[in-house]
């Protein structure tokens, strides 16, 4: 079985997308529908967290015998960009005082293959990722789900699709977002096969793993699927490699060239940064 098949043949089957942020929505929902198999996997199912002193200030405002609490604006922003596009999702608003905890709480209940998060504004009016994602990224390091922080861009269809990769947990998370998105698109994508002088890995020696994942993709991408050897492990060198609207790294690999987690793209280049689901 090859790793691009593994996870709609397991249990751990669809994609739940956490939204806080209405201006973020978009390109979020772009991301989670193009990694859907709406053939074969339940429809995402998107989550919007609302703070405990915001859910009474609601219920206090529609009266006690109203006690549902009604959309936030990022989950109305979900539900329109779907209906606009003929999709179904699955809405819903949760009260929540910890909501890194509630996200992976959901995403265990639903077992899900993947959780997306987009950046949210923080009150200081930036835009960042918070530590939310962070604290998500934590607590779901040793659980069998796999995690992508979308850094803001745009929903407008991917002509290229890049993926950095490795043969550890986040490589090939990188590689199977990066497949669905660009097979469900009819998009480009070329991976960028991260250089490890330790292990000999290079153009000429590639790494046995790396090997076998790359020979998956081709099979199922088949002209669509390009690699390349990422000659140096730099951020500089990354964004240089990676001239496309879409780049996915492995969080592994983002904290050690210090992409910035806090930082929106300039222009319309879009980033998520994953990681891989703990399969022991």
């Amino acid at each position: 079985m090859g790793f691009l098949t593994a996870m709609t043949s397991t249990l751990k089957r669809g994609i739940l997308v956490a939204v806080a942020n209405p201006e973020g929505v978009a390109p979020l929902m772009a991301i989670a529908f193009a990694a859907s198999d709406p053939g074969d996997e339940p429809p995402p199912r998107v989550l919007a967290l609302v703070g405990q002193r915001s859910a009474v200030a609601d219920i206090e405002a529609h009266g006690p015998q109203e006690q549902s609490l009604p959309p936030p604006p990022a989950l109305k922003a979900a539900i329109e960009y779907a209906r606009a596009r003929g999709v179904t999702i699955d809405a819903q608003t949760m009260r929540s005082n910890a909501p890194a905890l509630d996200i992976i709480a959901t995403a265990c209940a639903a077992e899900v293959a993947w959780t997306l998060l987009g950046y949210h504004r923080a009150a200081s009016g930036g835009d960042t990722l918070g530590g939310v994602v962070r604290e998500v990224f934590v607590k779901a390091k040793r659980l069998p789900i796999s995690i992508g922080a979308f850094i803001q861009g745009t929903d407008r269809p991917f002509e290229r699709v890049f993926a950095a990769i490795d043969a550890g947990p986040d490589g090939r998370a990188a590689l199977e977002l990066g497949a669905r998105i660009a097979h469900n698109n009819r998009s480009r994508l070329r991976a960028l096969l991260i250089s490890n002088d330790a292990l000999a890995i290079s153009a000429t020696q590639p790494d046995a793993a790396l090997v076998d994942m790359i020979h998956d993709a081709r099979a199922r991408m088949g002209r669509l699927f390009h690699t390349d050897v990422l000659t140096e492990r730099s951020r500089q060198q990354l964004f240089r490699q990676s001239p496309g609207r879409l780049l996915i790294v492995g969080k592994r690999f983002a904290d050690e060239i210090g992409l910035p987690l806090d930082e929106v793209p300039d222009g319309d280049r879009c980033v998520i940064v994953v990681q891989g689901a703990n399969r022991e």
